[in-house]
């Protein structure tokens, strides 16, 4: 088998180059240090402090609805407990441990229910804000998140020292739970994190200083990491803000099919730039597009040689050699070191690491 240590040491450093400039992932874990602030000003929770459950923030209910200006009421029944908050017509009835809340008498299921914790009523955050008129945005830096609650902002409206924007799918639907990242270029790993909500929003708040940012992302498809790369791809203070949205394409989910050739084939005299693949996919590629019929001949690329930004999924491929006189032969192919050879061979790309996919196949000349 013929082999390229050269090709596989550089695959290897240009792998830990990568691993040590990706962004780490925003993760909202239970256990997190959480500070909430309106309209820029923290509001201090005397007694029981929020806390993230289930990914969700939950905070002291009374605190919270009096924050915004709301009249509360505590109604227990014995069987039936509820926190209820009015203000200038608007009443937010939530029930304790039931997975559906009450606008104005309009039945608005959740995703974690109010509920008492260490004897204190806890409420979702996010739903009581945005029910309340009010943008509620996340965001991490080391072990601490930052809610900040404003009221709502038009998101096409750009803020100074303000990052925000949208992320769809390829059909313009809204995607929740990506993780974006504001990238500051002055200051070595001190990116801010954030994901977006339900309707595919996110909002950074940016500090006050002289510097530039750079936005990027990530989104988990089908068990498939798809890097995002906001529609405008360009640097912006952090005196303007910006407005940086972004489209996930399935087929950015792109990976590396590494090409080898046995050593007798090359005794032989094939070459391995003379062999051509064609890959047929099979079924769905990552994300759910179908995919395409792709050919082409290997070539040297940092990490090795083959093709890369390759869709990723599953093909059945077959190659052949054209020598400079013209003359064309099949190949016997087979996924590297597994199985026979034969006209044709099922491979399917794996993660090397997260976000890195490849495959690897193997060609030999007819006997």
């Amino acid at each position: 088998m013929a082999h390229f240590p050269f090709h596989r040491s550089f695959k290897l450093f240009f792998i830990t180059v990568l691993l040590l400039s990706l962004p780490i992932p925003s993760v909202f874990a239970e256990g997190t240090a959480v500070r909430v602030y309106l309209e820029g000003e923290p509001i201090h929770f005397t007694d029981a402090q929020p806390l993230i459950k289930d990914g969700r923030t939950l905070v002291p209910f009374r605190k919270l609805f009096e924050t915004l200006g709301f009249t509360v009421e505590w109604i227990d029944t014995g069987q039936l407990k509820q926190a209820v908050g009015t203000r200038d017509g608007l009443e937010i009835r939530l029930t304790i441990d039931h997975n559906e809340a009450k606008v104005n008498g309009r039945s608005i299921p959740l995703d974690v229910p109010a509920q008492i914790i260490d004897s204190s009523t806890m409420v979702p955050l996010r739903f009581v804000s945005e029910n309340s008129g009010y943008q509620v945005t996340f965001s991490t830096t080391g072990s601490e998140a930052t809610v900040q609650i404003r009221t709502a902002v038009s998101p096409t409206q750009v803020e100074p020292y303000v990052v925000k924007g949208r992320v769809v799918d390829a059909k313009g639907k809204p995607v929740e739970g990506a993780d974006i990242f504001a990238d500051n270029q002055l200051l070595y790993n001190s990116n801010l994190l954030t994901v977006t909500d339900a309707n595919g929003y996110y909002r950074i708040e940016l500090p006050l200083l002289a510097t530039t940012w750079n936005m990027g992302g990530s989104h988990t498809i089908e068990g498939y990491v798809v890097d995002l790369t906001p529609e405008i791809d360009k640097p912006f203070a952090g005196n303007t803000g910006a407005i940086r949205n972004f489209t996930i394409e399935s087929e950015t989910v792109k990976g590396e099919l590494y090409l080898y050739m046995d050593l007798n084939s090359f005794i032989e005299g094939y070459k391995e730039d003379q062999v051509e693949l064609t890959l047929t996919p099979v079924g769905t590629l990552a994300g759910g597009s179908t995919g395409k019929v792709i050919t082409g001949h290997g070539y040297n690329f940092p990490g090795g040689f083959g093709m890369n930004d390759v869709p990723v999924g599953t093909y059945i491929v077959t190659a052949k050699h054209t020598s400079k006189d013209g003359e064309s032969k099949q190949l016997l192919v087979r996924k590297r070191n597994k199985g026979q050879f034969a006209e044709s061979a099922e491979i399917e790309f794996s993660p090397l690491v997260e976000g890195i996919y490849q495959a690897e196949v193997e060609v030999k000349a007819p006997k």
